[in-house]
């Protein structure tokens, strides 16, 4: 099977509106009839206040190295704050590129990791992403350095150039908006003074290897794994004993992101399947680009029950590593770390953790008649484990808890004969995040769950004029759940789901050169509800490549 990059183009603004006392940033769509990007996705709520605004770069042209810059704290607005977002355009010239891999950095820290959209040789797109970063607060407070890469390449033939701006928005504290519980230490997971980190293989890794403060009360990681190069399309790999029979890539279809701490399994992530918008065929991702597309978000890992053991004053080695990466996923991430001020030391250990290696199972049905090959190839995996630490704080014990649950299936059909090569894929990811501290005044804790359905189906058609139609048909979806409780009464939950449906046929000559496409349709759906916003829906349609619906509303 042969998967196809080519070159398209978009473009975007953004609005906001009022919600609730709280601004919602949302996408200013294209209006019905355009081809620019219409892109949704849960955009951050901004407090109704004016915030102070801190350039990071201005009007930056891409190549292949690093534009740097310089922050220095808003003397206008002196933290805390209520809230601080990352605003961020970026625009490509008309003309011939492929998706580019985005990254922004502060203090080693990545604030950004996304992709960008194609441009057409008769539109160049522009768009805008926002997302919440007050998390990364302690990294405000002070002057930084930092830097934006947007890595393109230029030639006689991709000839479109990327440009950006970048700025953070601070919003003071108010009556209203007070300050969030923000973590006291952020520590980049990522190359020395900040960069994405290629692991080839599953032993590959990237680590934090350092003494951290000693009065650790909780911890989390922020981890990013950006599936590239023989991995771009990793949901979509067979064993690589079938991989020359079935013409796929090799490696299997089951990846997670695998964290430990001094060598002791600490925590899982599982890996979203993001497609660029070159991927499979660019113009199904014209004029709605698939999910998380152009702005990744993180998965967030809890450690807090090793809260007692890193703390210890000791050096300690958080690594991340990808299970069966296969050249190559680009990971990054962020270790927040959360202190007790009433004490200089914490202590503590861990007494219960039954995270195991991952021991995916695969199945197949695949025979061969008469030169024809069908059947099916099944990958499964279950997760189902609890770590348990005890921390020594000024407030007394607190005992942390983890119980996570996950559950992935994919199913790839296969139906190869000298006419036609099918290839049908199922794949649904599910994870339960439970968390807990329990202390002798009481319980508190948050349930997450996250499910990643997706389903693609690709049809080659070889005709007997040397033709070929490659027809796709895409379906991808998150759906995220979360509640915080407190001594067993919920306390806060929210939820959102974002969907993508999308279909095109290419029409290729017997070299797998483009003549043309045809029968382009895509929805999106976007939902939503939290503590700020009460309700929040958008519905797009696009055929031909042009905006057909723009609908927002709530039911």
């Amino acid at each position: 099977m042969k998967l196809h990059y080519l070159a398209l183009g978009t473009a975007l603004g953004t609005a906001s509106l009022l919600t609730s006392g709280v601004v919602l940033a949302a996408s200013h769509q294209p209006a019905v009839g355009s081809g620019n990007v219409a892109n949704i996705q849960p955009p951050p709520w901004h407090p109704a206040e004016t915030p102070c605004i801190v350039k990071l770069y201005r009007g930056a042209t891409f190549g292949a190295n690093n534009v740097n810059f310089s922050y220095t704290p808003p003397s206008a607005c002196p933290g805390p704050w209520a809230k601080v977002i990352l605003s961020v355009n970026v625009s490509l010239d008309a003309g011939i590129q492929y998706d580019r891999t985005g990254t922004i950095w502060l203090a080693g820290v990545p604030l950004w990791f996304g992709t960008t959209a194609e441009p057409d040789p008769k539109l160049g797109p522009s768009w805008n992403f926002q997302r919440d970063v007050t998390d990364y607060t302690s990294l405000f407070e002070s002057a930084q350095t930092g830097f934006v890469l947007i890595a393109n390449y230029t030639n006689s033939t991709d000839t479109s150039i990327i440009t950006s701006t970048g700025e953070l928005l601070f919003y003071p504290v108010t009556t209203q908006y007070p300050a969030p519980p923000v973590p006291d230490v952020v520590i980049p997971l990522a190359a020395p003074g900040g960069g994405t980190v290629a692991l080839n293989t599953g032993t590959d890794t990237v680590m934090i290897n350092q003494a951290l403060p000693t009065n650790i009360r909780a911890a989390a990681l922020d981890v990013y794994l950006q599936g590239q190069s023989g991995d771009e399309f990793w949901y979509t790999c067979v064993p690589s004993s079938l991989a020359s029979e079935l013409q796929s890539c090799p490696g299997g279809a089951y990846r997670e992101g695998e964290i430990s701490i001094d060598g002791t399994p600490a925590g899982v992530a599982p890996v979203y399947p993001w497609i660029f918008t070159g991927g499979i065929d660019p113009y199904l991702w014209a004029p709605i680009p698939g999910v998380q597309t152009l702005n990744f978000d993180p998965f967030r890992v809890p450690l807090s029950p090793f809260a007692g053991v890193l703390s210890n004053g000791a050096t300690h080695q958080i690594a991340l590593s990808l299970y069966d990466a296969d050249g190559y996923f680009s990971v990054a991430g962020a270790l927040m770390l959360y202190l007790d001020s009433g004490t200089t030391q914490v202590t503590g250990s861990v007494t219960t953790n039954t995270l195991a290696a991952p021991a995916p199972v695969v199945s197949n049905t695949i025979q061969t008649t008469n030169g024809n090959i069908s059947g099916a190839v099944t990958t499964t995996s279950v997760r189902n484990f609890s770590i348990v630490g005890t921390a020594v704080t000024s407030a007394g014990t607190v005992q942390n808890s983890v119980n996570q649950t996950g559950n992935f299936n994919n199913t790839q059909k296969f139906d190869i004969t000298a006419s036609k090569y099918v290839q049908s894929i199922s794949q649904n990811t599910l994870t339960t995040v439970q968390t807990s501290a329990t202390t002798s005044a009481g319980n508190t804790g948050t349930v997450d769950t996250y499910a990643y359905p997706l389903t693609v189906d690709i049809k080659l058609l070889f005709k007997t004029d040397g033709d070929i139609l490659q027809e796709a048909t895409i379906g991808q979806n998150l759906q995220a759940n979360k509640i915080a409780f407190a001594n067993g009464n919920e306390t806060n939950t929210g939820s959102s789901t974002n969907s993508i449906d999308a279909a095109d046929t290419l029409v290729l000559d017997s070299s797998f050169n483009l003549l043309g496409h045809r029968n382009q349709a895509s929805s999106a759906n976007l939902s939503f509800y939290n503590e700020n916003v009460p309700c929040f829906q958008r519905h797009l349609a696009a055929a031909n490549n042009i905006l057909t619906v723009d609908k927002t509303g709530c039911k």
